[in-house]
């Protein structure tokens, strides 16, 4: 009987994951790309709820759009008294 010796292939370079359109990763070129727009066109010129918004609803926010994101999330972020006070002990 001839002895088999597995294979171990560790990593996952060339081995497709999953497939999206929400962002693409070309590694050898050092680019990250979110929804069209390279990371570094992104950088420095759009803040965190504009890089949210994108993700979430394929498009950059206008003015009046962001406006009404930021208020969406800080109603989100309440935080009872009662968590916080157990939170402190």
């Amino acid at each position: 009987m001839e002895q088999c010796t597995p294979t171990l292939n560790t990593g996952l370079r060339g081995v497709t994951v999953a497939s999206t359109r929400i962002s693409d990763v070309i590694g050898d070129q050092g680019k990250l790309i979110y929804r069209g727009y390279s990371i570094n066109d992104l950088a420095g010129k759009a803040c965190f709820e504009e890089i949210v918004h994108l993700l979430l609803f394929e498009k950059l926010p206008d003015s009046d759009e962001l406006a009404a994101f930021k208020k969406r999330l800080s109603e989100e972020r309440y935080i009872p008294d009662e968590l916080i006070a157990a939170l402190k002990t």
